[in-house]
């Protein structure tokens, strides 16, 4: 039977110590990124047995040089195969938009498909009434908002007026945060079971019908659709995902399946958080298009096609973008758990 020595030891162990800490200084700064598919299985191969020589240094006697040359060894092979990469900020943010928030828009789309679905029903709804008896207009409308009396001095004037006398700078930084604000009101009343949310939308889906019906009885629907589509149509889209943000934090609260309350909650919350995060880009182009475009001299058909076209481009955005990319689940941000809810 051959005795291992402490000499014998280290005649016998040195080629591996030396192979990984070649393979190391290979992979550098890249970590394990950096080597080949050949060298990567050498270093997978080679680090536990590194592992194990540290306590068999430590049981032989082996001088500190030689234990701190093991250990650290030890210490940079674990890090390169086992720490989870690092992402730069700016790569991450590409990669958010660009590949996660599509996919994640897609995944929620029966949130997303709730929300415009109230939005729709309450819109026509008061549209409808509105058409049918003027008077009701005001019943729409919240205290501190003004609709144009019913008589004869109703005009086009009366839908942009306020946008005249504003400068342009404040009037986008103004109406961006104000639409920002409706939306995040419209996701966190989702911690109400979604009643809250349900409520934001209603109201104010209501109170776009209600103005559409009115401006329609007096023959003023082109003016208004001039007014309202350049920048309607972004901000009305990212109002109604924020609000599916505000469902899907609801729901995986007022119904957890599988999972417990709280399990379903965070799940939920995560979701929810990063769902209402990417709407911050279509609050901004909408707010710059309200602020630039809407109250200046262009045609109206110039302006409906402005809005059209940043309305469509985000829509194809969101249901294209991401399909087929190769992902990583360790680079995504989007969260790897699920509910008993709707995902």
């Amino acid at each position: 039977m051959l005795v291992v020595t402490p000499a014998r030891f280290l005649e016998t162990r040195q080629p591996s110590w030396t192979r990984l800490e070649t393979l190391v200084a290979t992979a550098g700064r890249r970590g394990a990124f950096a080597l080949t598919e050949a060298e990567l299985h050498e270093l997978t191969r080679l680090y536990p047995s590194v592992a194990v020589d540290v306590a068999r240094a430590r049981l032989y006697g082996l001088d500190a040089k030689t234990l701190q040359r093991i250990n650290r060894l030890a210490i940079a092979a674990h890090g390169m195969l086992y720490r989870r990469p690092s992402r730069r900020p700016l790569a991450a943010t590409w990669r958010f938009f660009s590949q996660d928030y599509p996919v994640l828009f897609r995944r929620l789309w029966p949130y997303v498909a709730l929300s415009v679905s109230l939005f729709i029903i309450a819109g026509l709804g008061s549209y409808v009434c509105v058409l049918a008896r003027p008077a009701t207009a005001y019943a729409f409308v919240p205290a501190g908002l003004d609709v144009p009396d019913g008589g004869s001095d109703v005009s086009e004037r009366d839908i942009s007026e306020r946008f005249r006398q504003i400068p342009h700078p404040p009037l986008a930084a103004g109406v961006l945060s104000n639409n920002i604000s409706v939306a995040f009101m419209a996701f966190a009343l989702g911690i109400t079971a979604g009643i809250g949310t349900c409520w934001v939308v209603l109201v104010n889906a209501a109170m776009l019908g209600a103005f559409a019906a009115h401006f329609a009885n007096h023959g003023l629907s082109y003016p208004l659709l001039c007014f309202i589509l350049p920048h309607g149509l972004l901000e009305i889209m990212a109002i109604l995902i924020a609000a599916a943000a505000g469902f899907r934090l609801g729901l995986s609260l007022a119904i957890p399946g599988a999972l417990t309350r709280k399990a379903s909650l965070r799940a939920g919350a995560a979701q929810a958080a990063l769902l209402v995060a990417g709407t911050i880009p279509m609050f901004c182009v909408a707010g710059m298009i309200e602020g630039f475009v809407t109250p200046s001299g262009l045609p109206g058909g110039v302006k409906i096609a402005i809005g059209l076209s940043a309305g469509g481009l985000a829509l194809l955005y969101l249901l294209l973008a991401g399909r087929g990319e190769p992902r990583s689940p360790s680079e995504s941000v989007l969260p790897r758990f699920t509910t008993g809810a709707w995902t």
